[in-house]
């Protein structure tokens, strides 16, 4: 081999990501129902018990939901889960995703009445393991926007909930397109987006989705039914559902369902991105960027602090050790390259976890401190080896980064 090898059992270089609590930001591109995997649907049905207050336009997301069971069954967009992946009702029964649809009286635009009926549902005993509340809007967002009371009568008070529910996921969201309002409901979209940016908060973007199509093709002026026009309160050019719908084979491409208001797509997307949310949800509902299947294992979500820890004393922080795979609560070995592998390139080798990416790493100027990715692979549980085939003059360092998807 042509490069001299440094460092090469060096340990860890990079465990990808940030540590602490992060918006969820769910919108038109959570739409690929294809990219959401086993494991990740059935944590969520397992770890997840959701309240769902609407009125007609929320009904697109559980219609869109009950009508993907069936299409996903049937193979639609080539899915190959178990039959009835993607059930659910209320209570969980059978395995299903445990969701209380219509749970909460009228929709967020009615204040104080869903404050009122929000803060009933929580008080009762019976819904004590409840752990996501989720409203959708009808019509109101833009209106309350242009009065001035969407602050007060929608963003404070789910700030109110979320410091007084601090185990419950309280989801905003936005309101859907309104053509004839196009200024008042962009600008009202866009108060709430800079609000959920902050503060750790969970936004299900509604009105995002509805202005693009599922290739992600962006319509600016659009209305419910997915009409496309050429201007705020303008003649309607077209429809991007429809036009979807009649180039693609339906129960392959997409599926009929019910879509108040609108078009079955239009619900197809809505229940693909709610997925994604609750596939988010599942994996880590508090938001700490630390798996909660993790932190259970290893004594509880509780008891790791938003991973800036370090609970066993070991030098590395509770969320380090989450993304090595390592025991938190044991100050022992921790992920180290084991040798160089014997091969005419060079070669590391190390043990693996599942659910983690390992990258071969390297740099040829370690005082520039420029490392670059060689080639990534996900861990299997067993020792692997990742080596640099690239032919290479003078020396190179090599090391191996961590990353926690």
């Amino acid at each position: 081999m042509n490069a001299r090898i440094w460092m090469a059992t060096a340990a860890l270089l990079l465990a990808a990501g940030t540590v602490g609590a992060a918006p969820v930001l769910i919108d038109h591109r959570d739409v690929d129902v294809t990219q959401l995997t086993l494991p990740q649907i059935e944590r969520a049905k397992a770890a997840l018990h959701i309240a769902y207050g609407h009125t007609s336009h929320g009904s697109q997301l559980t219609e869109g939901m009950s009508g993907l069971v069936g299409f996903a069954n049937g193979g639609g967009k080539g899915l190959a889960l178990p039959t009835d992946a993607f059930a659910w009702n209320n209570g969980g029964s059978g395995g299903a995703l445990d969701l209380h649809d219509y749970a909460m009286c009228q929709d967020v635009g009615y204040y104080p009445d869903w404050v009122e009926c929000t803060s009933n549902y929580l008080g009762d005993s019976a819904n004590s393991n409840v752990n996501v509340i989720i409203w959708s809007w009808c019509g109101q967002m833009d209106d309350k926007y242009a009065a001035g009371t969407l602050t007060n009568e929608y963003l404070r008070p789910m700030a109110t909930f979320e410091r007084d529910y601090p185990h419950v996921a309280f989801v905003y969201m936005t309101g859907h397109v309104d053509i004839w309002d196009d200024a008042d409901n962009k600008a009202a979209c866009e108060a709430i987006r800079a609000w959920c940016s902050v503060s750790n908060r969970i936004l299900y973007d509604f009105n995002d989705i509805e202005h693009h199509d599922p290739d992600g093709t962006y319509y600016e002026f659009v209305n419910d039914d997915c009409g496309i026009y050429n201007g705020a309160g303008g003649s309607a050019i077209g429809n991007w559902a429809t036009a979807w719908q009649a180039s693609h084979v339906q129960d392959v491409d997409w599926y009929a369902c019910g879509s108040a208001h609108s078009e079955p797509l239009n619900a197809n997307l809505k229940a693909y991105a709610v997925w994604a949310l609750w596939c988010r949800l599942g994996a880590d509902l508090d938001r700490d960027e630390i798996g909660d299947a993790w932190e259970e294992r290893h004594g509880g979500t509780g008891q790791f602090g938003g991973g800036t820890n370090d609970f066993d004393h070991d030098g590395a922080t509770d969320w380090e050790e989450y993304v090595l795979d390592s025991a938190p609560t044991n100050a022992g070995p921790r992920f180290a390259i084991a040798a160089i592998a014997p091969t005419n390139v060079p070669a590391l080798e190390f043990a693996t976890s599942m659910g983690r990416v390992y990258s071969l790493k390297a740099c040829g100027d370690l005082a520039a401190g420029q490392w670059s990715t060689v080639t990534s692979r996900p861990g299997t549980g067993a020792t692997m080896s990742l080596e640099d085939p690239s032919p290479v003059s003078g020396s190179r360092a090599y090391g191996v980064g961590v990353s926690a998807p």
